[in-house]
């Protein structure tokens, strides 16, 4: 009866344990969860072209290295080592780029904008990043409008 007990237990734990997993999943990918304390990000990314794209789009890099960085942020920022509003989002550009060109470099736009595709490859050759010739996502301008942001369509 004990071994019984045991394994109602052990399974129950695990259930919960994966059911609080997965919560806690979703809520730390969410664009509500990101902008929470990147509100500055937030407002350029609401007003500029790139609106309707989440966060981890283009900010996710692998679940093991996003939730490690992510903890370590938020034990600075919990111990007062980090202000989340005035400190930047670590750069990634190589990560970046490859996200960039998985919508705006596919094999559909290859197929439907061959001139395209061929400027573009001579741009790349010039700037080692997308983000040497356009601006990265966060439009400087923009955040100036932090407090009057207002997000369009659903977080």
């Amino acid at each position: 009866m004990t071994k019984i007990w045991i394994i109602v237990i052990v399974t129950v734990v695990l259930i919960l344990v994966t059911a609080g997993g997965t919560a806690a999943l979703q809520m730390t990918t969410s664009n509500a969860f990101c902008s929470s304390c990147h509100a500055y990000e937030k407002t350029s990314w609401d007003h500029g072209v790139h609106h309707d794209v989440t966060c981890m789009n283009c900010h996710g890099k692998g679940f093991v290295r996003d939730k490690t960085q992510g903890a370590r942020k938020m034990f600075l920022v919990f111990t007062g080592q980090v202000d989340p509003h005035t400190d930047p989002l670590p750069s990634y550009p190589d990560a970046t780029m490859a996200n960039c060109m998985d919508c705006h470099m596919s094999e559909l736009i290859a197929e439907r904008r061959p001139v395209y595709m061929e400027r573009h490859a001579q741009y790349m050759a010039a700037a080692p990043y997308c983000i040497g010739c356009h601006e990265g996502g966060h439009v400087p301008d923009i955040r100036a409008m932090r407090d009057v942001a207002v997000r369009r369509g659903d977080l």
